[in-house]
């Protein structure tokens, strides 16, 4: 059988912007959407720089607890759902809004929690048979979808706590037919997760990893997670002129020019919020951060996406535990 052609690199419509036409043709929209959807969007970044305003749950998201602001969307939302049908829908777009704020921020904490017998996380995974392979997991889909689980640390290995399959339908509104999944749907769903299995997390301050007093607030979640992401993704299809180490030994090169200016571009076309003092300087430091600091056997490119078996640790030398 012969591979699927490659899909364009961008959506499929006219005047769509210059930077998702110059992609390398093997990058997907998809997945670039994936990452940068971990970026604070303007609303919550909004929340937690603004205390002045008198709306009760904005207050929540500024100075209170996850919990807190829970709590509040939830008799929000409960009130909401006692209006007629059509009294609901301003309410319904502001609510819906504020939760999805509220799933990104608790969810980039359950990242942070320190591996240790008994802590519990998040995997989400896009499954798609016949693009991506087959999981090593039987998920029951024959087509594309969302994979949630919730795992824990074990002395050996890990433990799933709790799985949830959502197959994904055909966009209406967009030509080709793109995958889709409704995002309040998925909110709900992440919510449910986090009150059951991350009760900790609703006592920490909302946002708190994500501030920033000398920076636009929400900068750290670009340096330490997306730009990393978006160089693993996006590396793989970019060529880089080899050089050599004081004309000893001949290197790849980590840093493509191309590769810089593109993810500069995309991040101030999905982030513009976050652009003040963004330059191509600054990307570059976080790359070199992060390729000095990862691990050089990391899934990159669309492998990021695929379901795959735990890498083997290193054989460690040292003197045996003792009871």
């Amino acid at each position: 059988m012969e591979p699927a052609p490659s899909p364009p690199s961008g959506p499929p419509y006219p005047g769509e912007p210059a930077i998702l036409q110059r992609l390398p043709r093997e990058v997907e929209y998809t997945f670039l959407k994936v990452i940068l959807d971990e970026v604070p969007d303007p609303l919550m970044t909004t929340l937690w720089m603004d205390d002045q305003t008198g709306d009760d749950i904005s207050q929540r998201f500024h100075s209170k607890t996850y919990g807190a602001a829970d709590r509040t969307l939830r008799r929000a939302e409960a009130d909401l759902s006692r209006l007629r049908i059509g009294e609901q829908t301003d309410g319904r777009n502001k609510l819906q809004a504020l939760r999805h704020a509220w799933v990104q921020q608790a969810l980039g904490e359950t990242g942070g929690l320190p591996l240790k017998p008994g802590v519990k996380w998040i995997e989400t995974s896009w499954t798609d048979p016949a693009r991506l392979g087959v999981p090593l997991t039987p998920t029951g889909l024959d087509g594309p979808g969302l994979v949630i689980e919730v795992r824990q640390v074990a002395r050996r290995g890990s433990l799933l706590r709790e799985r949830c399959v959502l197959p994904a339908t055909l966009m209406p509104w967009r030509p080709g037919g793109v995958p889709w999944i409704d995002p309040h749907f998925v909110d709900h769903l992440y919510t449910l997760l986090i009150r059951t299995h991350f009760r900790s997390i609703l006592s920490r301050p909302v946002g708190h990893r994500w501030r920033s007093h000398r920076e636009p607030a929400g900068w750290p979640v670009l340096t330490q997670h997306v730009i990393p992401r978006l160089y693993d993704y996006l590396r793989p299809y970019y060529q880089v002129r080899r050089y050599r180490h004081h004309r000893q030994s001949q290197s790849g090169g980590h840093y493509p020019a191309a590769l810089r200016r593109d993810m500069t571009d995309l991040i101030a076309l999905f982030c513009p919020h976050l652009c003040e003092g963004l330059t191509l300087e600054r990307v570059t430091a976080a790359i070199q951060r992060h390729v000095r600091r990862a691990d050089p056997r990391r899934p990159m490119g669309i492998d990021m996406f695929r379901v795959s078996l735990p890498l083997p640790a290193p054989h460690q030398k040292g003197k045996s535990a003792r009871k």
